[in-house]
């Protein structure tokens, strides 16, 4: 695959969601617009938390914008495929990377726990080959495209194959699957996630079971809860344990990176939790304490999330 950004417009000429080619935006060639102008990837939009340069995002409609039929599918769409691994990026995410409010995964996770669940053919990112998602450029708009049997399908262009023609920006969520994640959720059932470094697309909730594996969104509450185990992804920092959830509330503690941290329950930017230190990893050292209160989980000026797990376990 050349070295090559590639920006994607609809027919309208208004600005699609970005797609990177597995080899990123080094040495990026200008590439045609759908009006017939020269689009520059290296210039277009602003820097993204990522690092990628991302497109300015459409004015945002209303709230309340009514639900989409099901657009039909594209013509010619490619036979299902799985993704290529290289090809999909982000696995980890930086300290300082937007990881949203949630995530976009496959509904039904009793693959997950089969005693010949290495044999599945939906871990990692292979579930991608039994889905089937419109994607918009906006709510309320004309269907930009397709997410479907592994490939992207723009409407009116080329199907192009995850994770070789266009690098997918994925996050690893459970010991053996990579999820989308998802940005901003609306109460109107439009919800906006990130699938390829630099860009996003929405998509509606009443889409998510058009392909064979249907699919759903989880907050980050909830899959912090269930994991059992989180760490602040400022690592070597350490984190005021208070009594309540105010930060003019006294500090209990201070919260070392040689920490167990058990989330009990969220309250807005506040979870409850149970720490206890010293420790190595899952392993409490001996002299190891236990106690309980509340920490700041989500940044108050920006909602980012300050915690992430290992996907893992122990």
């Amino acid at each position: 695959i050349r070295a090559l950004g590639l920006i994607l417009c609809s027919v309208a000429g208004a600005i699609a969601p970005h797609l990177l080619l597995t080899s990123g935006l080094a040495g990026a060639t200008a590439l045609p617009g759908a009006d017939g102008s020269t689009l520059d990837p290296m210039v277009r939009g602003t820097e993204s938390p990522l690092g990628q340069v991302v497109a300015p995002p459409p004015t945002p409609l209303p709230a309340g914008v009514p639900a989409p039929p099901l657009p039909p599918l594209p013509a010619g769409v490619p036979a299902p495929r799985l993704p290529t691994p290289e090809g999909i990026v982000g696995l980890w995410p930086a300290a300082d990377a937007d990881i949203g409010i949630g995530h976009l995964r496959p509904r039904d996770l009793a693959f997950l726990n089969q005693p010949d669940w290495t044999s599945s053919p939906y871990l990692e990112a292979n579930w991608l080959q039994d889905i089937a998602l419109p994607i918009y450029a906006e709510p309320g708009g004309e269907a930009w495209g397709w997410l479907v049997n592994g490939w992207l399908v723009p409407v009116g262009g080329e199907p192009l194959a995850i994770g070789e023609d266009a690098a997918f920006l994925m996050l690893h969520t459970y010991y053996a699957l990579f999820s989308f994640p998802v940005m901003e959720i609306r109460e109107d059932g439009w919800f906006r996630f990130q699938y390829t470094p630099a860009g996003t697309a929405w998509a509606h909730r009443d889409h998510l079971e058009a392909g064979a594996v249907a699919l759903t969104l989880e907050t980050w509450e909830d899959r912090f809860l269930e994991t059992g185990w989180v760490e602040f992804r400022n690592h070597g920092v350490s984190q005021p344990l208070r009594g309540n959830p105010n930060r003019e509330d006294p500090i209990v503690t201070l919260v070392g990176p040689d920490s167990f941290i058990e989330p009990l329950a969220f309250d807005g930017d506040w979870m409850r939790v149970r720490v206890t230190q010293p420790t190595d990893g899952c392993t409490f050292l001996p002299g190891a304490r236990s106690q309980e209160g509340w920490m700041r989980w989500r940044n108050q000026a920006d909602g980012a999330s300050l915690i992430w797990f290992p996907p893992k376990g122990c």
